[in-house]
């Protein structure tokens, strides 16, 4: 049975490496309005599940051996908008100290989510780790504050591994990461050349569209699986495009946002500012509610992983390993435990304002679950869709919208504040940056060890794609 029978167009737009309590902890501030207005399912506590001003993290080692040591609590809000800076670690072995501090992960922790501030001081030197638990308040972040506010908001949306950016990016597009755990300092396309969720569309004849806000760098969706390499202009498209479809009401079925992640970026990955991120989720909302396919469309806002940055939600084990090539995986993890929570926002007129949500079953939510949620909503086959069980074992997003009539009132939602600080562009490049290259060295049949040792700084990075973009980039 088909489910969200009132939706025509599926809309995702996901940000890097922030989590949930650094954008929406303060969200339903205690004492403050508006509160939210219904939980989903009824049956779980009535009580947003954000931060507190007791929460805190220790600044020693000595804490965990029982001596007395300083400790930092959660700020009411950033000092500034580009922080953390500098940026944090999250690779498998970092999020496992910033979770379980010295012990070995186990689902019965001694020092829950208190190994965040420790872990930022090692792996970054910096002398400052206090930023580590400063989380953006509200009027700080109005943009995505108003829509999770004004539509639906998960406080138990969990990125599927607790790792970085391309094994969360590969869950949500294929269920799988193939086994792999961590980036890997050469990313190489063909060890993540795994079936994903565009290669169903395409197969049933259902439509899509990948759409990155960037001129020069091709999109990351694209670069990461090599099966998608034959699809450029019919299916890869730059944000321009994304709002004159919207405006013409051409929308696909399903499409999925990247921002930038090199040039000017607006993606939120530390230490960039996320006002330009607001923006950029503000075009998106102009342009989706602007547009006549808004009362039939359903927008997703969500981040990749947590980015190393302070959550105090512990992720739970029992998460379903996907598949044979996950039983075990790089470094023997098994994929049994789910990622750190990020924000999960979503905007419909079917969705009443001041909605909380989590997983009407046992399994909670993850990025498999947009997976789960498009394979019932357009009646995928069995034996067309993707194999993982951790799809599977997924929820969907059925409950979510609620009202038996769709709204017709359009909230405002004011535009982000100050100014964008601009990113140092002499810095030298951050994983993903690093990834866009080595990734498309490995497709134009380059050396990416080769190529990555030319590129310094992030400058040096815009210069390549530059001088080496295909004619054929995806727009």
């Amino acid at each position: 049975m088909a489910i969200l029978p009132q939706i025509k167009h599926i809309i995702v737009v996901m940000l890097e490496n922030r989590s949930f309590d650094n954008i929406c902890g303060w969200l339903y501030k205690p004492g403050t309005t508006p509160q939210p207005s219904q939980f989903l399912p009824a049956s779980r506590p009535q009580q947003f599940d954000g931060l507190k001003s007791t929460y805190f993290n220790p600044v020693s080692e000595l804490y965990f051996t029982g001596q007395s040591t300083e400790t930092y609590p959660v700020f009411d809000q950033a000092n500034a908008t580009n922080m953390p800076d500098p940026d944090p670690e999250e690779d498998l072995d970092d999020v496992s100290y910033q979770l379980f501090g010295p012990e070995a992960p186990s689902p019965t922790p001694k020092w829950p989510n208190l190994g965040f501030v420790i872990n930022y001081a090692k792996v970054t030197g910096t002398n400052i780790p206090v930023q580590i638990m400063e989380p953006f308040s509200t009027a700080q972040l109005p943009v995505i504050s108003a829509l999770a506010a004004n539509y639906a908001i998960s406080d138990a949306w969990f990125s599927s591994v607790p790792t970085n950016t391309w094994p969360n990016r590969a869950f949500f597009h294929a269920g799988t990461s193939n086994g792999n755990v961590v980036n890997g300092a050469l990313p190489n396309p063909f060890d993540w050349d795994v079936r994903n969720i565009f290669n169903v569309l395409e197969d049933i004849g259902a439509s899509w569209r990948v759409y990155h806000d960037t001129v020069i760098v091709p999109s990351l969706t694209w670069l990461m699986f090599p099966n998608l390499w034959i699809y450029s202009l019919d299916h890869f498209s730059f944000f321009d495009t994304f709002k004159s479809d919207c405006a013409n009401g051409t929308l696909p079925q399903y499409s999925f946002l990247e921002p930038s992640f090199l040039v000017n970026p607006n993606d939120e990955h530390p230490p960039h500012d996320v006002i330009a991120g607001e923006q950029f989720l503000h075009d998106i909302w102009q342009a989706v509610s602007q547009s006549p396919a808004w009362p039939e469309t359903l927008l997703m806002i969500t981040f990749d992983e947590h980015g190393g940055i302070y959550d105090h939600v512990h992720p739970p084990f029992g998460a379903a390993t996907p598949d044979a090539k996950s039983n075990p995986g790089k470094e023997g993890f098994t994929f049994n435990r789910f990622g750190v929570r990020v924000p999960a926002i979503l905007v419909s007129p079917w969705i009443q304002a001041g909605t909380v949500f989590r997983s009407p079953i046992a399994t909670p939510y993850d990025h498999t679950s947009m997976l789960a949620t498009l394979r019932d909503w357009l009646q995928i086959p069995t034996d067309k869709m993707l194999t993982s069980a951790r799809i599977a074992a997924a929820p969907t997003l059925e409950q979510v919208l609620t009202l038996q009539e769709a709204r017709t009132d359009l909230p405002v939602i004011p535009p982000p504040v100050g100014e964008v600080k601009a990113t140092d562009t002499f810095k030298a490049p951050n994983p993903i940056q690093k990834s866009l290259v080595s990734a498309h060295a490995v497709q134009q049949g380059k050396d990416p060890a080769q190529v990555l040792s030319t590129i310094q700084t992030r400058q040096d990075a815009i210069d390549y794609f530059q001088k080496n973009a295909p004619p054929s980039i995806p727009r």
